[in-house]
């Protein structure tokens, strides 16, 4: 699997994002893009973007609110992802 392939479903997947959310929203997949800041034998840092979706009581959408914040990406000794933590 490609580094990009398996960062991608990472944080699709991971609850770690949730910790940037800023109305207690939900994350809109789609929208969610990263940028690799340092390399480093057992992580990587990266900076995580994406889109809250903000509803109302309805349950309608209401709006979005961009959130972003960092993320270590922790490596094993091969440099497959083994975890993420809040940088």
């Amino acid at each position: 699997m490609s580094e990009a392939l398996a960062i991608t479903q990472l944080l699709e997947t991971s609850n770690q994002l949730s910790a940037f959310c800023t109305q207690n929203g939900w994350i809109i997949s789609d929208s969610i893009d990263y940028e690799i800041l340092e390399r480093h034998a057992d992580h990587l840092l990266i900076y995580v973007t994406f889109l809250e979706s903000i509803m109302e009581g309805s349950g309608c959408q209401c709006d979005q609110k961009s959130c972003y914040g960092r993320l270590r990406l922790n490596l094993d000794i091969q440099g497959n992802i083994i975890g993420a933590d809040l940088a």
